[in-house]
């Protein structure tokens, strides 16, 4: 659009650590929802939309079922006109009693929901940012995202940057359950987001631009 690239400076979403100070015990969505805590969990939170990619996580879902003994796919969120093509495809798929469809979850719910999962995705066919996946990185969740979202460029550091193919998504979200319990990546993603991504920093990134812009005016 002919602006200078020097006068263009990015500033990143953030999220409020304090809220993600007190984990909840592992297993307390687990309980509410039924699933043993020996299920392998993988967890999408968001609008039930078509242009999240649900229908490609759905298949990539059932791909995996066959390597990932008893596993569970939630999708948690308020339906936007696909809950019933998805309750449709997964039956389609034989997969139905895998998966669990919540509705809404808010927030103690919603962490309860990241601290148990396994893997967190977001399939999306096209995504500006993507919060939850900080949310569920925070919780030490390894998360997945596909290249059309605008935090893949971050989660390539920290997670599991595909594209937006079942195949793909399957093979990672194998993939990241079966690094889900090592503790140094825990540890590494979450110091991560705490850097990058606290709204206390993202605040003062914001405030400095606009001081700067004064200045120079």
């Amino acid at each position: 659009m002919g602006v200078n690239k020097d006068r263009i400076r990015i500033v990143p979403n953030g999220i409020n650590l304090s809220e993600f100070e007190d984990l909840p015990q592992r297993g307390t969505f687990r309980k509410k929802s039924g699933i043993s805590l020996d299920s392998p969990m993988v967890l999408y939170l968001g609008r039930i939309h078509r242009i999240k990619g649900l229908d490609l996580l759905v298949d990539a879902f059932a791909l995996t079922v066959g390597k990932l003994k008893d596993a569970r796919l939630v999708l948690a969120g308020p339906d936007d006109g696909l809950l019933s093509v998805l309750a449709s495809q997964a039956s389609a798929l034989g997969i139905e009693d895998r998966v669990i469809m919540t509705g809404p979850l808010y927030k103690d719910a919603k962490i309860e929901a990241y601290v148990d999962a396994d893997a967190y995705v977001l399939p999306s066919r096209y995504e500006v940012f993507g919060i939850t996946v900080l949310e569920a990185a925070i919780c030490g969740t390894p998360v997945i995202v596909t290249r059309k979202c605008g935090i893949a460029d971050f989660v390539e550091r920290i997670g599991y940057v595909v594209d937006p193919e079942p195949g793909d998504l399957a093979h990672a979200i194998v993939e990241a359950i079966g690094e889900r319990m090592n503790g140094r990546l825990v540890r590494e993603r979450i110091a991560l987001v705490e850097h990058e991504f606290d709204l206390n920093a993202v605040t003062r990134k914001l405030e400095e631009v606009y001081e700067n812009c004064i200045r120079n005016f």
